[in-house]
């Protein structure tokens, strides 16, 4: 039952982290500007600013149901690189909007490409690198995403301060381009795999066959699955940009303490990626999602320990060791939770299950800032608290899922074919 990740050479690996490399750095670019170049240069109020942000998230949730019948249809390298174009665009509109309706279609526009494009990642990696490399393709998406988006963000900043308005339109283009460049790297790759398909009569009809038309919603099992990605998302993945930093000034941490912490965790990514798929070989992707877990609750607690000490020195060495440990978690997530969705995919529906997983991300992705109130009416203790709680959910999650796999036969056998 234990996905290992081949160290055989990969054909394509290189030029899909060179792509997935591109983008996030373009991404990189964007992430510390964006919400100064929507106030300073576009001129919209912070309530506008906040709309963009939901209409681009509402936007990639309405197209996933359509981006997995297109991956159906087609397989997913169309729409995947079909994705990006329209991330491009929607970086192009952006940068030449010139009112709040300009600002919103870009929104749109991005949107729906960010999230066709996860919505068929998941059926695009495994048919090009097969499901048994699919956590160590993940590992190094997820530390090739930590390099460059922290490369991106310095080089954004940097930008703007020297250039101005000219260092956000500099940056804009450079993220519509970036995005075209992974779109002729997927390309490329799915026209590779295509033709392998040609020189294997056998794999390439078994490629055509007819995709089920199954909901992946109705699947008790994936429930489970489902219930476990939202959650992982709304209590870790989506909070450490959004949510974490406020909190740790609620804990009377200085700015350059939370950059700290923040420069803790996205070391931490790098760092221990590696090592965190070693581990996944080893125990197993259940066994990683519950080490993941507990590293965080670990983390919870250090922070709530630091949240007792008296001096700022203090605060800021155990809010270091949260970041670090809360980057163990995710470099623990990265590989483990996708080989989960293969592993409970009908045999021709792995596109609608991949679609059901990117939509329970999406929506915890939506969810985890809205803990913002929370911390701001109660308090870091509360927030605290509540983080435990959803440790203890996401391993009630892990416990059901397993519990329903082992009495699956079918499911397992499946799993161990692929």
């Amino acid at each position: 039952m234990i996905f290992k990740a081949t160290r055989a050479p990969l054909p394509g690996y290189k030029s899909f982290l060179t792509g997935w490399g591109a983008t996030t750095f373009g991404s990189g670019l964007m992430f510390p500007i964006t919400v100064t170049y929507l106030r300073e240069t576009r001129h919209l109020p912070l309530s506008d600013v906040s709309f963009y942000f939901a209409l681009f998230a509402f936007a990639g949730l309405c197209v996933n149901p359509l981006a997995s019948g297109i991956g159906r249809r087609y397989a997913p390298g169309r729409p995947a690189s079909g994705a990006t174009v329209l991330q491009a665009a929607g970086a192009g509109l952006l940068a030449v909007a010139d009112s709040i309706a300009g600002v919103l279609l870009a929104a749109i526009v991005s949107g729906t490409g960010t999230g066709m494009y996860y919505a068929v990642q998941t059926p695009l990696l495994t048919s090009v690198f097969g499901a048994p490399a699919l956590s160590r393709v993940l590992s190094g998406q997820n530390r090739t995403a930590a390099v460059m988006m922290t490369t991106g963000t310095l080089l954004g900043g940097q930008s703007v301060q020297r250039f101005g308005t000219g260092g956000y339109t500099l940056c804009l283009v450079a993220n519509a381009l970036s995005y075209l460049v992974h779109g002729a790297i997927l390309t490329r790759l799915a026209w590779e795999y295509s033709r392998s398909l040609e020189a294997c009569p056998a794999a390439a009809g078994a490629a055509r066959r007819p995709q089920e038309r199954v909901i992946a919603l109705r699947d008790p099992m994936f429930l489970w699955l489902f219930l476990l990605q939202s959650v992982l998302v709304v209590f870790g993945l989506g909070q450490f940009e959004s949510v974490v930093p406020v909190v740790l000034r609620d804990a009377q941490l200085s700015v350059a303490a939370v950059s700290v912490v923040v420069a803790c965790n996205t070391g931490g990514l790098i760092v221990f990626q590696g090592l965190a798929l070693r581990t996944v070989e080893r125990i197993g992707v259940l066994g990683a999602l519950v080490a993941a877990v507990l590293s965080w609750t670990i983390a919870v607690a250090i922070l709530a320990g630091g949240l007792l000490m008296p001096a700022p020195w203090q605060r800021a060495l155990l809010g270091a060791a949260f970041g670090v440990l809360f980057a163990v978690g995710q470099c623990l997530i990265a590989p483990s939770v996708q080989p989960l969705v293969i592993r409970t995919a009908p045999a021709n529906g792995l596109e609608s299950y991949a679609a059901a997983a990117s939509l329970a991300h999406g929506l915890g992705a939506f969810v985890a800032p809205l803990l913002l109130p929370v911390v701001e009416a109660a308090g870091p203790w509360a927030y605290l608290t509540l983080q435990l709680g959803g440790c203890g959910l996401a391993l009630y999650a892990l416990r059901s899922f397993h519990a329903r796999m082992a009495r699956s036969p079918q499911k397992m056998s499946r799993s161990l074919d692929r």
